[in-house]
């Protein structure tokens, strides 16, 4: 085993350096080498090249306006970077090829602002070996970004804030900001972000994947005005938003196709905005089935005021389901396949719905308790329609189901 220690620039194994602006820069090829580097100060960088299998990499950096940057090229690499006590650090991993880990913690011990992390994965798909990235973000205006490629990956990222951060957002970013892009099969990505401002912009969060059997969950607490963002194309992907607080938006969009997948299965979109007024959920759905099998499945749970739930399902089998708890909320469902059905429930008062199922075969249940609530359905020309309309003014009962089996976690986190 060769191992490489590096302290404030300068290979050292005596007493630390806490000089400012130092660099340290390193090469290492073959198996089973480690790079340590260790900075403390300000404006330092750490560069470290690895190439080969079973290489590991830890550096950490005491200070603000500090960079890592590590490149490995192999198997079975890991990389460790952490960033304490100071704002405006950046830590850049690049790794390339199957089996590789990846840990970036900025912001820990002190108060810190503006950091960067940006982690890129490339793997090879004819390999069903995954990389891993983490990424721990404490405190605000922080940004993330994770870009992986290849078979079985995995990524997560979680970004605290600090309650009560004096002063006005880092014009650069929104009070954090996550952007995860993973490309293949079998990915999972979950991004985390927890803010206690009053003002200013606030977090968001942007996922796409690309692939078969994906999962993406966005929670973002505590924050009002976030912003979650999920894509997934292709099929039995999975989309998890939960979002604490007002003025949030969540947006999901799924295209699938079923045509080489296993029968019986479809996109699914679950979004939860609790407690809260001004949020508004888009889901978005395509499934192209040629089997008949069920289609995409969206459900959105929502309780407050001035909410907006809308649903947008094209081609057959699939489902929504919705249900507001509160005022002044609405529901805007619309199905233009066949065989789609809706089931839509809103308790409280001065609600409007609005349903459209554009073909034959639709199937719709609205049920609506308490006063002021507007109801419109349209179903199409094709036949074979059936609807049941609920509406009584007096509240309904219970209130909104928040049992696991409705308020889903996803596994395997």
């Amino acid at each position: 085993m060769k191992k490489v220690i590096l302290c404030a620039g300068a290979l050292m194994f005596g007493a630390v350096a806490f000089a400012q602006q130092n660099t340290s820069t390193g090469s290492q090829s073959g198996t089973s080498n480690t790079g340590d580097v260790y900075q403390a100060g300000t404006m330092n960088k750490a560069n470290l090249v690895q190439n080969g299998t079973t290489n590991a990499s830890e550096t950490s950096q005491f200070g603000a306006d500090n960079l890592v940057k590590v490149d490995q090229v192999g198997t079975s690499n890991t990389s460790s970077a952490i960033q304490e006590g100071g704002s405006d650090n950046k830590a850049y991993v690049d790794q390339d090829d199957l089996g590789n880990m990846s840990t970036i913690i900025q912001g820990t011990g002190m108060a810190a602002v503006g950091n960067w992390a940006k982690v890129t994965q490339s793997g090879s798909t004819d390999v069903l070996t995954g990389n891993y990235a983490k990424v721990k973000q404490t405190y605000d205006q922080s940004k993330a970004d994770v870009n992986q490629s290849g078979d079985s990956n995995m990524a997560k990222v979680t970004q605290v804030g600090k309650p009560n951060q004096p002063g006005a957002p880092n014009a650069r970013f929104p009070r954090n900001e996550a952007d995860v892009d993973q490309m293949g099969t079998g990915n999972k990505a979950r991004v985390n972000q927890e803010s206690y401002a009053v003002s200013g912009a606030k977090n968001m969060a942007t996922v796409y994947t690309d692939g078969i059997d994906n999962l993406a969950v966005v929670e973002q607490i505590e924050t009002q005005g976030n912003r979650a963002t999920i894509t997934q194309e292709n099929n039995y992907a999975e989309a998890y938003v939960d979002q604490d607080s007002d003025d949030n938006k969540a947006t999901i969009t799924q295209t699938g196709d079923d045509v080489d997948l296993v029968a019986g299965a479809g996109d699914k979109a679950y979004v939860h905005q609790m407690g809260s007024t001004g949020n508004n959920a888009i889901i978005n759905q395509e499934s192209i089935d040629p089997y008949g099998d069920p289609g995409s499945y969206a459900r959105v749970l929502q309780d407050g005021a001035d909410n907006l739930a809308r649903v947008n399902q094209t081609t057959r089998g699939q489902e929504a389901f919705v249900h507001q708890m509160g005022t002044d909320n609405t529901v805007d469902v619309s199905q233009s396949g066949y065989s789609q059905y809706a089931d839509l429930y809103q308790n409280g008062s001065d609600h409007k719905i609005d349903l459209t199922q554009g073909w034959s075969q639709g199937s719709a249940i609205i049920s609506q308790f308490g006063t002021g609530h507007t109801a419109t359905h349209t179903q199409g020309g094709g036949g074979s329609n059936s609807f049941t309309a609920l509406q009584e003014d007096f509240p309904g009962q219970g209130t909104l189901d928040l049992t696991p089996e409705v308020r889903t976690t996803p596994s395997g986190y």
